[in-house]
């Protein structure tokens, strides 16, 4: 159906052209009229045409001026005039402006049908030639990413090792990229016995995050190239040298890659994050960052690591700052904000007494930060506008002064993070919030739901069933769901026995440690530990 616009300053005229022609005929409907060129810019404005049907005299704007206007600001729009005799040689100008037709106003509705059809068969011409033309350049774009693709990859994988060489490719394939960053993302499936992911699902999730990349960064020359089924790499340039800034944009996105996949609930995303680069020849060092970030944060609660290079780390830390921010994130999921602190001070003290780049400092406290807002993400009981805060404190972290000014900062992020995880009981009833508490404090003790009923004075099936209610687990998956989760942290430890984190989280019997473990994090006790020790 296509739509039609009257103009006319006659009245006789306009209804004779509506109710007169067969516009149902004609596969056409009129949308609106004006009475002349003034009235009709208005409505073109507000009003999907394909086309106007305009008197060509006419008060305030005549039709020859509405053609012109037509032209320059909806050229897809056809235009037909009606004319008199006496005006026939005056109207031949509109031929300039694409009129499509002249209707000689004695008998209109005689030739309108002509001219109508005219103008359907220029738009339908035009729309063909527009997609063949939109075809050719998808195709084109589809060929060009194709080959850069390619390039990208051959410069990885020192297959293309020539400056001389990758600076020709680059300039062929207008290729421009300059203080630029290499992030990797390893996307994988969660998937078992009984959740098993088709070809399809997982190539609409890889494209998803393909596309939210383009939208993130669509400011910033960048690049995605699939590395293989399962990794995605983006170079993505800046224009300035500023590495804290950057990296804060890099994190807020990443974050939100992170939620998505969340949310999609069957795939897991580790995120690994190059150090900035300032020149095509060190795309392999950086793309190696990126990859070193990915297997040293691959398992972490996180799931995004930055590259950072071994300056003076202390034999207590290791893997700094992402130990840190572990620690960090594992004491507030404990509800001790003390301990998070603590171990905030220490780890800028020893940055202090070392002289650490204030580069280096910035990001490692950008890395904190995420690490807190992720956590912060896991709670379905948080405060938006401390959710809505994040890039805030980036911004601060990133304009700090000094060490302290970094200090305070993210001690008081840690402190908002952790009322809001305090809060987090006061939506379950008094006996749940005292069960979570005892679950809390005693866990590495040998307890049981009849040990926490009798603690609370209550019947341990009513417990049982209020608690499953309120929660929607059972004690008994909250008590072990904690445990492992402590469990996990213990293991990082490469001093502690598998035996002996079994006893620290309140499981005598290995094998039964191992049993439990496996079921709630995928894994035997082993496995995790030799991914994860640090």
């Amino acid at each position: 159906m296509y739509n039609i616009m009257i103009v006319d300053d006659e009245p006789v005229i306009k209804q004779g052209l509506l109710y007169f022609v067969n516009w149902e005929a004609l596969d056409c409907q009129v949308v609106c009229d004006a009475q002349n060129g003034i009235e009709a810019k208005e409505k073109l404005g507000s009003h999907s045409v394909d086309i106007v049907l305009t008197d060509i005299k006419m008060p305030g704007m005549d039709g020859l001026e509405l053609s012109k206007f037509i032209h320059e600001n909806y050229p897809a729009v056809k235009v037909i005039i009606l004319t008199a005799f006496a005006d026939f040689s005056y109207a031949q100008t509109a031929i300039k402006y694409n009129v499509v037709d002249f209707v000689i106003k004695t008998n209109p509705t005689e030739k309108i049908p002509d001219a109508i059809n005219k103008a359907k068969a220029l738009i339908t011409q035009e729309k063909d030639k527009e997609e063949k033309l939109k075809l050719m350049e998808q195709k084109a774009n589809r060929r060009l990413s194709e080959i850069c693709e390619k390039f990208f990859k051959d410069v990885f994988n020192g297959i293309l090792v020539n400056d001389a060489l990758i600076q020709s490719k680059l300039t062929e394939l207008e290729i421009k990229i300059e203080n630029y960053f290499v992030v990797l993302f390893d996307i994988h499936s969660i998937s078992n016995e009984n959740s098993i992911i088709s070809a399809e699902d997982y190539n609409k999730f890889m494209l998803s995050v393909s596309n939210l990349l383009s939208m993130a960064f669509k400011s910033y020359p960048h690049y995605t190239v699939a590395v293989d089924r399962t990794l995605l790499a983006a170079i993505i340039s800046f224009k300035n040298y500023n590495v804290p800034l950057c990296t804060q944009t890099l994190l807020m996105t990443c974050n939100e890659i992170l939620s998505m996949a969340d949310s999609f609930m069957r795939f897991t995303i580790s995120i690994g994050i190059s150090q900035m680069q300032q020149n095509i020849p060190s795309l392999p060092v950086a793309y190696q960052e990126a990859k070193d970030a990915l297997n040293g944060g691959f398992y972490n609660d996180n799931h995004v690591s930055v590259f950072m290079p071994n300056t003076t780390p202390a034999p207590s830390s290791p893997g700094q700052p992402h130990y840190f921010a572990e620690k960090i994130v594992g004491s507030l999921q404990l509800e001790n904000p003390s301990e998070a602190i603590k171990s905030l001070e220490s780890l800028l003290e020893e940055y202090r007494r070392n002289k650490e780049p204030i580069e280096n400092i910035k990001v490692a406290c950008m890395l904190i930060a995420s690490y807190c807002y992720r956590l912060l993400a896991g709670f379905k009981l948080f405060a938006p506008e401390l959710a809505d805060s994040e890039p805030e404190i980036y911004k601060q972290i990133q304009s700090s002064r000094s060490i302290q000014s970094l200090v305070n900062i993210l001690k008081q992020l840690i402190k908002s993070i952790a009322q809001v995880i305090a809060s987090n009981d006061k939506k379950f009833s008094y006996l749940i919030q005292e069960t979570q508490k005892y679950i809390r404090d005693n866990f590495c003790k040998n307890i049981s739901l009849q040990i926490i009923a009798d603690h609370i004075h209550v019947n341990s099936s009513y417990l049982s069933r209020l608690y499953k209610k309120e929660t929607g687990e059972s004690i008994i998956d909250a008590i072990n769901k904690y445990r492992i989760d402590h469990a996990k942290k213990l293991l990082k430890d490469p001093a502690n026995k598998v035996f002996e984190v079994a006893c620290a989280v309140g499981i005598e019997d290995p094998a039964y440690f191992t049993h439990v473990f496996t079921k709630y994090a995928g894994m035997s006790p082993k496995e995790y530990k030799l991914n994860n020790v640090n």
